[in-house]
């Protein structure tokens, strides 16, 4: 963390960065094993409304592609460069490929929940950075 940077975790697993002119949630997830790079993801501050509303949507049509095929196995691109898939291999609405899967209400709220936290906490931050 350099000076003029906050970093809090958060509940849904990513963590809230902040700077005097923007702020994003970052997440870092790592590759199955040393062999691999981890990925990270950065969601902007500036988007988050649109990432809420891609989770929601998202979220609709992986219970509607559950329902149409309940023992099925598949995936298709969500909003927002989701992912969302059914069957044995990281079920549910991810975030990007397979990272973070949601696959249900108290998860979705989770993240939505964090989301509006950091959507009101950043900018109280980033007065508090402007000060110093």
């Amino acid at each position: 963390m350099s000076i003029g940077t906050y970093e809090e975790p958060l509940p849904c697993g990513g963590k809230l960065k902040v700077t005097k002119a923007s702020w994003e949630i970052s997440y870092y997830f790592s590759g199955p094993d040393m062999r691999y790079k981890g990925t990270f993801v950065s969601v902007p501050g500036a988007s988050i409304e649109e990432y809420i509303s891609a989770f929601i949507e998202n979220w609709e049509d992986y219970e509607k592609l559950k329902a149409i095929m309940p023992n099925g196995d598949a995936s298709k691109p969500g909003r927002k460069g989701m992912t969302i898939r059914i069957g044995h291999f990281s079920q549910g609405v991810c975030i990007q490929s397979y990272h973070m899967p949601i696959s249900s209400t108290q998860q979705l709220e989770k993240v939505i929940g964090s989301y509006r936290y950091a959507a009101q906490r950043a900018p109280l931050i980033q007065e508090f950075l402007e000060s110093l």
